[in-house]
């Protein structure tokens, strides 16, 4: 009984599926070698047509029959050296167009039929064997290696139909049927494997091996991308689609690094980038599936291990694309630029949470990198490398190891700083040529990032030696200027600034200061410097970011609450606004000592830089103010005066320096700080009219108004008496 349902069902797929194959790829060759036949007999009448004399046709159809025989019977004229041109026929206006859309239609319609529908029915032809595997399965009508079976022989006889239509000369209609068999034969095995439980899983994954083989040896023999593609995506769906355990780690990559190399000597043979490209992306896919799913604990050497080997196979695959002409390829190298990437990322989620391996790569990495990128002169690379090396460490030190790690972690940081100085030392003493963009902000990023990273660190269980530590990389970077000021003295002037910026930062700790804004100021206003001195406006554009963020630290430690032990002016928050007040003076004077006349830029600096100064300055008197009043509001002696006077000395303090402003602004002849002085006195009104009056008793009301009155008539006099001195540029016409 089963061996005839077997034979009743091999019968039914011969007569519903290979015969229908076999009749439509001759019936194909039939048409195909027809259409040839008609182009062969258009061309033969072409050529005969070509080689009648031009104009004959309309000649003998003008004249009469009569005519014709009398001129047959007539003496012939002797021809002209140069025969006369055939006469020219004015095109029909609709023929072009008209066969503009026949060509469309008919390569549309050719489109469809030869691989739409072509396409579609091996589609259908694949799901139609799985849904009857399926069916049978469900209504018992054979048993499991039956089906197996016949779902093996369909694959058989649809990849025999294809070879014999890629023989017929139908490459398209046949690699199509060779790709359709070769999946039929996939969903089988994996039948057999997973749902049938008929296969050992060693026996089903060197079966699915060999169909991954035998689906590359036919696209490299029948040269079909297509083809390709099938076998690399079966190739790397085999160890998930066999599945395994964890301790199969060694074989899985194994198996992928064995598959990325024969992936890249068929994509190198043929020139299919495409198919380097997606062996890339399913070699980053199964990482993160492996490590989600089969990553054992002690694997992590192991994979780190492969990880190197798939990156150096993708980087070599991207050397082989040199030669590539086809206009993918450029992109497709495009995309395994990014492997140091992934490959980065990759080590980082399998090693950090191993710290020992994970310092030990880093530094390792560092140091391969900068030895590369020395050689290819890649300064941004450099750049990137450092950026690469401390975001993790930074990470790794916010999770707080235990005091056994700190020696590691220091030694780490320092290496990595060393390998990168010693880098920039060996460029500029091998060039001796202005620093580049890259390398002028990787010398602050190293010094300062190695500052941090190392008070990261030590603030912990040992903040007590962040400021020596700040202090001895501050007495290296000095030593180190003096080293370069031979080789290059404007290099030198980059490890002046942060040498100062790391003393200055030292001095801060030691004094229990906010060093994070100091820091921030001090290379703000040395990048500003090093930028006025080498005509560099980006650098300059860099301190100034510096310097903004330096003072968005100030105003959030000015709005703090203000602590019970509070001594006024001799706190930290208000040294901080005096120096980043006295940081951008020091800018401002730099500026009014360049020629602005030439860089017109510069004198909106030097506004830019005075006015903020003195609004910084007036912030900081004024939360002292507070501070002041703030603690002695419950006390017995002032009690609710304390707020009265608050609000008058305010007002006062308010106005009292936009009458200094006023009178600086006429002495230096400055207009942007006059206009910053008319601004604070009318604060100082609105505050006195709204606010004093409306709170304070009499005898503040009276005091407060007297107070801005002097001061206004004193401003006004300023005005009247030196107001014919303003600029040329300010007075009227």
């Amino acid at each position: 009984m089963v061996f005839a349902f077997l034979l009743t069902a091999i019968v039914g797929l011969l007569l519903t599926v290979v015969l229908p194959l076999v009749s439509l790829a001759r019936a194909a060759a039939a048409r195909e070698a027809v259409s040839h036949l008609e182009r062969r007999v258009e061309a033969l009448e072409a050529q005969l047509r070509g080689t009648q004399p031009a104009g004959a046709t309309e000649d003998v159809n003008a004249v009469s029959p009569q005519a014709a025989s009398a001129s047959a019977s007539a003496p012939k004229p002797p021809t002209a050296a140069h025969p006369r041109p055939a006469p020219k026929v004015a095109p029909q206006p609709n023929a072009p167009r008209t066969a503009a859309v026949d060509t469309t239609a008919a390569r549309l319609e050719t489109r469809i039929g030869t691989r739409w529908m072509l396409y579609i029915g091996v589609a259908a032809l694949v799901i139609g064997v799985g849904l009857f595997i399926r069916y049978a399965f469900v209504n018992q009508w054979m048993t499991e290696p039956l089906r197996v079976t016949f779902g093996a022989l369909a694959g058989f006889l649809v990849f025999v139909a294809g070879r014999r239509a890629v023989t017929a000369g139908h490459a398209r209609f046949g690699t199509t049927l060779v790709g359709g068999g070769i999946a039929i034969w996939y969903v089988t095995v994996y039948a057999a494997l997973n749902l049938y439980g008929l296969l050992d899983p060693a026996v089903g994954f060197g079966l699915l091996v060999a169909v991954t083989g035998l689906a590359a040896l036919q696209a490299d023999r029948l040269r079909s991308p297509s083809l390709a593609t099938v076998a690399v995506l079966g190739g790397f769906s085999t160890p998930f689609l066999v599945g395994g355990e964890a301790d199969s780690a060694v074989r899985l990559f194994s198996y992928t690094a064995l598959l990325i190399g024969a992936t890249a000597y068929l994509a190198h043979r043929r020139d299919w980038p495409s198919v380097t490209l997606l062996s890339f992306l399913l070699t980053g896919l199964t990482v993160p599936i492996w490590h989600g799913r089969l990553s054992p604990p002690g694997a992590y050497l192991t994979a780190e291990l492969f990880f190197t080997g798939y990156a150096a196979l993708f980087l070599w695959m991207r050397h082989l694309m040199r030669r590539s002409s086809l206009p993918n390829a450029r992109w497709v190298s495009l995309a395994l630029w990014t492997t140091p990437a992934w490959y980065h990322v990759a080590s980082l989620v399998v090693l950090t949470p191993h710290r020992l391996a994970f310092l030990v790569y880093l530094i390792i990495a560092t140091g391969v990198g900068v030895i590369l990128s020395v050689r290819r002169d890649g300064t941004w690379t450099r750049l990137v490398l450092w950026a690469a090396a401390a975001i993790p460490l930074f990470g790794w030190a916010d999770s707080r190891p235990d005091e056994s790690w700190l020696v590691p972690a220091s030694v780490s940081w320092l290496a990595i700083a060393g390998i990168h100085v010693a880098a920039q030392v060996e460029l500029v003493r091998r060039v001796r040529a202005r620093l580049p963009a890259a390398d002028i902000l990787l010398v602050p990023a190293t010094g300062l990032g190695l500052f941090v990273g190392l008070h990261a660190v030590l603030a912990p269980s040992r903040y007590a030696l962040t400021g020596v530590v700040a202090a001895l990389l501050a007495a290296a970077y000095a030593a180190l200027s003096v080293v370069m000021r031979r080789l290059d003295p404007r290099a030198a002037r980059h490890i002046i600034v942060v040498a100062t910026t790391l003393a200055v930062s030292a001095m801060a700790i030691w004094l229990d200061g906010a060093w994070p804004p100091m820091l921030l100021t001090t290379q703000g206003a040395g990048m500003v410097w090093v930028g006025l001195r080498e005509r560099r406006s980006w650098l300059r554009g860099v301190g100034a970011v510096l310097l903004a963020a330096a003072i968005t630290r100030l105003l959030e430690l000015q709005f703090d609450p203000v602590p019970a032990a509070y001594a006024v002016i001799l706190n930290r928050r208000a040294l901080l606004g005096f120096f980043v007040v006295g940081g951008l003076s020091a800018i401002a004077w730099l500026h009014a000592q360049s020629d602005t006349a030439e860089h017109r830029e510069y004198g909106g600096a030097l506004a830019t830089a005075v006015i903020t100064a003195n609004v910084l300055m007036l912030v900081t008197l004024s939360t002292e103010i507070h501070a002041f009043w703030e603690l002695r509001a419950s006390s017995l002696r002032f009690g609710a005066s304390a707020e009265f006077i608050r609000q008058m000395m305010l007002s006062a303090t308010w106005g009292a320096y936009a009458a200094a402003l006023t009178a600086a602004g006429f002495k230096r002849d400055y207009a942007p700080i006059r206009y910053l002085a008319i601004a604070v006195f009318g604060v100082t009104v609105v505050k006195v009219f709204i606010v004093d009056f409306s709170q304070l008793d009499s005898i503040y009301r009276i005091l407060s108004s007297l107070a801005l009155g002097l001061l206004l008539v004193g401003a006004s006099y300023l005005y009247q008496r030196h107001g014919a001195s303003a600029p040329q540029s300010e007075r009227a016409p």
